[in-house]
């Protein structure tokens, strides 16, 4: 500390650290003092429990009917054509008994899955399983037409290799056909 009352020490970073340094003693012994003090003449600073009450209904019912297909399109798709789930069975009869609410809901995308999100759809090339018409949109590169929606289904099981078993993920290969050949040999829900 010396060193910042001579010349040398005014180069560099030493003074910085050492405002740095009484600038954190200061709040280390002041700082609650200092809060309370501040807190008085600007409330808005005070921080404590904040009451949401938006009256929204549960989220199952605060799905918009698009939202409402996707969801119910994607898990149709994850555990017919995937063998796997993405909701519970729980969730999965709660999202098909449920009914749309008269009130708000949600806006913006409505799933922390990475594939509701518009951007990442369009950044993974992925054609969701909400599309009436999925297999005529997706390109690929046999005369296959029976496998076309493998292109999409394989993004999805990437982008959930790391819920398989350690040997299943180890197998895998990343093509159409590895794909299909994993898929017919896993047993259901084999990914969890």
């Amino acid at each position: 500390m010396q060193t910042v009352f001579q010349g040398v020490g005014w180069e560099g970073i030493k003074w910085p650290m050492l405002v740095c340094f009484f600038f954190t003693l200061i709040i280390y012994f002041f700082g609650n003092w200092l809060m309370d003090f501040l807190c008085e003449y600007f409330p808005n600073l005070k921080i404590g429990d904040v009451e949401i009450n938006e009256e929204i209904e549960n989220y199952w019912k605060t799905l918009d009917e698009e939202d409402r297909k996707w969801s119910l399109r994607e898990e149709e798709n994850a555990r017919n054509a995937l063998k796997t789930k993405i909701l519970t069975d729980e969730q999965f009869e709660a999202l098909k008994n449920s009914t749309q609410t008269t009130g708000k809901t949600l806006q913006g995308v409505h799933s922390y899955d990475i594939l509701a999100n518009p951007l990442y759809l369009d950044d993974f090339q992925y054609v969701t399983a909400a599309e009436d018409d999925r297999a005529d949109m997706i390109i690929d590169d046999d005369d296959d037409e029976g496998n076309d929606a493998a292109q999409s289904d394989l993004v999805r099981i990437c982008l959930n290799l790391a819920y398989m078993t350690e040997q299943t993920a180890r197998e895998f290969k990343f093509n159409k056909n590895d794909m299909k050949n994993a898929l017919s040999a896993l047993k259901p829900n084999h990914i969890n």
